[in-house]
């Protein structure tokens, strides 16, 4: 490869429920030694040139943001062979929230679980019937009465 050859590269940015293209989304690339920033067209597509030196792979970080939408970080590695991005999809800043309170309320749930056992323990407590008194039990009368031995004598 010739030395400070220009690269074309180009990747397409899509709403991942809709599928639908999102234009104007800010994408910045941040390589070790150039960045560069981009916006898509209408269609979601953007393009970029780098000057590739020496280097067969060159290595950084792609941010993409757009308005509604939760912004995307991912690492990258250009390569000259390969100069398509493909799709990468936004999650909905909407959906995103969504999300993230449903992580939340997970964290809840062992909470809840250890409620419901101790509320049933509590209602099972409430609805037993109580417990049988037992009699005492009868031990014989070891004292003599009195009155049945003098009439047993007397006989």
């Amino acid at each position: 490869m010739p030395n400070n050859q220009e690269i074309h590269y180009l990747g397409r940015v899509l709403d991942r429920e809709k599928q639908a293209p999102i234009s104007g989304a800010k994408i910045s690339i941040h390589l070790s030694s150039y960045s560069r920033i981009v916006y898509s067209d209408l269609e979601g597509i953007y393009k970029f040139q780098v000057p590739f030196d020496n280097s067969s792979v060159l290595e950084g970080e792609i941010k993409i943001e757009a308005d509604g939408y939760k912004t995307y970080h991912s690492s990258i590695r250009l390569l000259p062979n390969e100069r398509d991005f493909g799709d990468i999809r936004l999650l909905s800043s909407l959906v995103s929230s969504y999300y993230q309170n449903a992580e939340n309320h997970d964290n809840l749930l062992p909470i809840i679980a250890a409620i419901m056992i101790v509320l049933a323990l509590i209602v099972a407590a409430l609805t037993l019937p109580p417990p049988q008194e037992t009699p005492p039990l009868e031990t014989p009368d070891t004292r003599i009465n009195l009155q049945q031995q003098l009439n047993v004598s007397q006989k």
